[in-house]
């Protein structure tokens, strides 16, 4: 597929292939642009995202998922497809949250995995040390 083909904002995928093709083209881009450093919190769910076409920035709005580019007025929702400066602002978005709290092992909880012992005839839970995650 030649440069010019994929320029073409107004051409819509025919296939699901196709449709695949340029969601995955866009996410791709999109993490490209966030990992560049492209992406400018503006206040609240308003965010700019610079441009490879025309030097500046396109304003994007996170709420609405809406873009000021192209490409997005182009096909936006009208055929449900995003453009590449909302999926790096939503990238950017979820990294501003902060890292996920991971428990160390799927088995235990804090560090600890509950046993039943039976002692004199009763069942009794016991906590102890997990051996998975050493802690």
């Amino acid at each position: 597929m030649d440069k010019a083909s994929l320029d073409d904002h107004r051409r819509k995928p025919t296939t699901r292939e196709d449709r695949w093709r340029a969601i995955r083209e866009r996410t791709t881009r999109g993490m490209l642009t966030f990992n560049a450093g492209g992406v400018v919190c503006l206040e609240g769910d308003l965010w700019a995202v610079r441009s490879a076409t025309h030097g500046g920035f396109h304003r994007v709005d996170l709420a609405d998922e809406t873009c000021t580019c192209e490409d997005f007025v182009h096909r936006g929702r009208a055929d449900d497809m995003n453009c590449r400066h909302i999926y790096a602002v939503a990238i950017a978005h979820a990294t501003r949250r902060g890292p996920r709290r991971r428990p160390s092992c799927p088995s235990c909880f804090g560090g600890y995995v509950t046993i039943t012992v039976e002692e004199d005839g009763l069942d009794a839970l016991l906590a102890v040390p997990c051996r998975r995650c050493k802690r």
